[in-house]
């Protein structure tokens, strides 16, 4: 139970951090994730905490909601196709897109604040590093290459 709270809690401040640092263009909505259904999916809110949405729905974990610079699309991950890939869908939770697909954890993706790429952290080389890849999903490149695990990207405001 601590965890989960903790983890909705830390998922919370984040989108709030995100939006008060101009990380979504829709100021008056936070994307969340959240357990409350059994098992973890992603929910959007009014800034008041009224008006609860689910986005997703189905047995997998999909967590590490990102808002695009426009507010029209929400990154996140999802274990859905048996390990974490990078996912994006529109803001009401329809057209979700696979980006990433390899045997190894993908995970908390974070816009570009032009919205033309998406920074993420992946397992695919062993540790965890940091890597970048356009919008769409093209163009993946490796960013970080040490001993030891490079975690939890984000993007300056100014890009």
């Amino acid at each position: 139970m601590f965890r989960s709270s903790s983890c909705i809690l830390l998922c919370f401040i984040l989108s709030v951090s995100t939006i008060a640092c101009g990380g979504s263009p829709v100021p008056d909505q936070i994307v969340f994730q959240s357990d409350r259904d059994g098992d973890t999916e992603i929910f959007v809110m009014d800034a008041d905490g009224t008006n609860i949405r689910q986005l997703t729905n189905n047995d997998a974990f999909d967590g590490s909601p990102s808002w695009s610079p426009d507010g029209k699309q929400i990154s996140f991950n999802s274990d859905r196709d048996g390990d974490n890939e990078i996912f994006v869908m529109d803001s009401d939770g329809s057209n979700v897109r696979q980006l990433t697909d390899n045997d190894d954890v993908d995970g908390i993706p974070s816009w570009s604040p032009d919205g033309k790429q998406i920074a993420f952290m992946s397992a695919r080389d062993g540790d965890f590093e940091i890597f970048v890849m356009d919008a769409d999903g093209a163009n993946v490149r490796q960013l970080t290459d040490e001993w030891g695990n490079d975690w939890t990207p984000s993007w300056s405001p100014d890009g």
